[in-house]
């Protein structure tokens, strides 16, 4: 008598999966710019270059068994499994960590990055500002606290990270909000012009001053002054800015009265001021003045998370991004920050033809010589055969002898590349 099968019990299976919550993907940029995405279920997934891996990367410095991804009711957990090349995630080598989702970690030449259809982090708003990120987070609360005071703020962060947004509401949330909020880029000003455009100056006190005029100080008298880039204040202006804020009093040039200002001052600066002081180039006891309360902006690449809300925000409801067009920005590391995502989607908007924003309509700034026109190329008079050695030569040496990247670069399967690097002794 043969007995019933017996029926799996799912049980535990159904049990975790709602422990691990919403549905996650993995997204692999290869190092040819090539995306596959593929679900990460519920069980730990091996991934690597070998053949006995749950994803295969085809990238030659990828260990065979590099690292694991590993589901838990806390998130992702990124395991480093003793790697050649080691795993990455901001820039520091790490041996395991929770992969927040959009965040990049890199495997030699290959990225890769967590989705997850998970309901958007609490978003945290100051002024303008949105973030659902906790570095962001952490600033926004800062500048909440300072706000209300008159302490000058020294924001720091690289170019195109969102410092002059967050200068406007720390006015908005000061009690100067009913007054001006004046702008004075210190990098935008002619060196001859910024002494008159910072303190002002009277009638005729130069060739062109035909009416005396306020400067930035006069002007921002009662709200708030945002000297943006002040690294770049000449250095023999530096002692008269230093005497405005700690006398609240200015003197026009070609003045001779101090007048007095009630300005709060907010600074901003892509460099290191500690070094620039070391260097000769800014004035130690401006340093300290200005430097009271210092705020460090992140750059967008050290937050990933928030790259979803901002495309959101960017795209105004006009589109709605691809998983391929979002594996691709999250994929960049955006020197430009914030400013060049804005120009990036901005860009893209242009070029839509629907309601879908696609990798096709994405345009990142060129750091490369373009490579000429194949029809302009002298081919004329030469062999197909010679033609196609030389492609493949090329081709193998573009990508470091991988015959992988090479194969599917000339569109050809590997079998065949194989054969014809034997033809034309190129093995």
């Amino acid at each position: 008598m043969h007995s019933l099968p017996r029926r799996r019990d799912t049980t535990q299976q159904i049990d975790l999966d709602l422990a691990l919550g919403p549905a996650r993907w993995v997204t692999i940029v290869g190092p040819d710019g090539t995306l596959e995405r593929e679900p990460l279920g519920p069980r730990r997934m091996r991934i690597g270059s070998g053949t006995d891996v749950d994803l295969m990367v085809l990238d030659p410095h990828v260990s065979r068994l590099h690292c694991e991804l590993e589901p838990t009711p806390t998130g992702v957990v990124l395991r480093d499994l003793g790697s050649t090349n080691g795993t990455y995630v901001g820039g520091a080598a790490i041996r395991e960590v929770i992969l927040a989702p959009g965040v990049v970690a890199v495997l030699g030449s290959t990225k890769l990055i967590v989705e997850s259809d998970a309901p958007t982090a609490e978003i945290v708003r100051f002024g303008s500002a949105a973030s659902v990120s906790p570095l962001m987070g952490a600033v926004f609360a800062m500048l909440e606290k300072l706000a209300p005071s008159d302490v000058t703020i020294l924001l720091t962060g690289e170019t195109g990270s969102g410092k002059d947004v967050l200068a406007r509401a720390v006015h908005e949330r000061s009690r100067r909000a009913a007054g001006p909020l004046v702008v004075f880029d210190c990098g935008a000003v002619t060196a001859s012009l910024i002494e008159s455009e910072l303190f002002g100056h009277e009638k005729g006190a130069f060739t062109g001053a035909v009416a005396e005029r306020a400067g930035a100080f006069e002007r921002a008298d009662g709200g708030t002054l945002f000297l943006d880039e002040i690294g770049e204040l000449p250095l023999d202006l530096q002692p008269r800015l230093l005497r405005a804020l700690e006398q609240r009093q200015v003197r026009r040039v070609g003045g001779s009265a101090e007048l007095p200002v009630d300005t709060r001052v907010i600074a901003a600066t892509n460099r290191d001021l500690g070094a620039e002081v070391t260097a000769g180039r800014f004035r130690q006891d401006l340093y300290f003045r200005v430097t009271a309360a210092v705020v460090e902006v992140p750059p967008l690449r050290a937050r990933a998370e928030d790259l979803p809300l901002l495309v959101d925000q960017m795209l105004e409801g006009k589109a709605r991004p691809t998983p391929a067009a979002m594996a691709t920005l999250a994929a960049y590391e955006w020197p430009g920050n914030v400013r060049e995502l804005r120009n990036v989607i901005t860009t893209a908007v242009a070029m839509l033809d629907g309601d879908m924003l696609d990798v096709r309509h994405l345009m990142f700034p060129s750091t490369g010589r373009k490579d000429r026109d194949l029809e302009q190329l002298p081919l004329a008079g030469r062999s197909l055969e010679a033609i196609e050695r030389t492609a493949i030569k090329q081709t193998l040496e573009q990508e470091g002898g991988n015959k992988t990247r090479t194969a599917r670069k000339l569109g050809i399967a590997a079998s065949t590349l194989y054969e014809k690097l034997k033809k034309y002794g190129l093995g």
